[in-house]
């Protein structure tokens, strides 16, 4: 359990290269969990929601759905990915409304940018090569239908990955607030406790 304790929250036996590639690989798992749950909101939105509206802006047409299921699964996602992220991954000892905001900031960038303007400009770009639409079932997986707008999210979702964890240590996750194990110290001072 030990083995675990460490990989998932860290510890002061770690290197400081052992400690990066722990910090990367538990914010691939978190992402993992959190594409997920995202996952999950999508698809059940997609079951329980049978109405479509086509938003018309200019000459193109926009499925009002896709952007509705895209939204709530993003809130879901968000929420998840805050809390595993400071918890494994950035070890964060901050003022979690100010961390929540600005993670959820850096994240409404990345959702409209790429879960929304990259999405739609894939859905277009499949349609355009496809010649069908994206609700298109691709297979089946017993009942469940696979369909062209699924693997345009799969795609997507690299793409966020990988700007949302840019993001995040750039943004969000404050050096000063991390525990640092490597100066002896887990307080969210940054600076190195002594005895007086």
């Amino acid at each position: 359990m030990g083995l675990i304790k460490t990989i998932v929250f860290g510890d002061k036996s770690l290197t400081e290269k052992q400690e990066k590639t722990r910090k990367l690989f538990m914010y691939l798992v978190s992402g993992g969990l959190t594409t997920v749950a995202n996952w999950v909101v999508y698809i059940l939105f997609d079951l329980l929601v049978k109405a479509d509206m086509t938003l018309h802006i200019f000459s193109f047409e926009f499925s009002l759905k896709i952007a509705v299921k895209q939204i709530v699964g993003w809130i879901v996602a968000v929420i998840v990915a805050y809390f595993l992220n400071r918890i494994t991954v950035f070890r964060s000892k901050g003022k979690i409304m100010r961390e929540l905001l600005t993670f959820a900031g850096a994240r409404v960038l990345s959702f409209v940018v790429l879960e929304l303007g990259v999405m739609y400009l894939m859905v277009w770009i499949c349609e355009m090569i496809t010649k069908v639409p994206v609700s298109t079932p691709m297979g089946y997986i017993g009942s469940f239908a696979f369909t062209y707008d699924y693997l345009v999210k799969l795609i997507n979702c690299i793409f966020v990955i990988i700007a949302n964890y840019v993001l995040s240590k750039l943004m969000v996750f404050k050096k000063k607030d991390m525990v640092d194990y490597s100066s002896g110290e887990e307080t969210a001072s940054g600076k190195a406790e002594t005895d007086a």
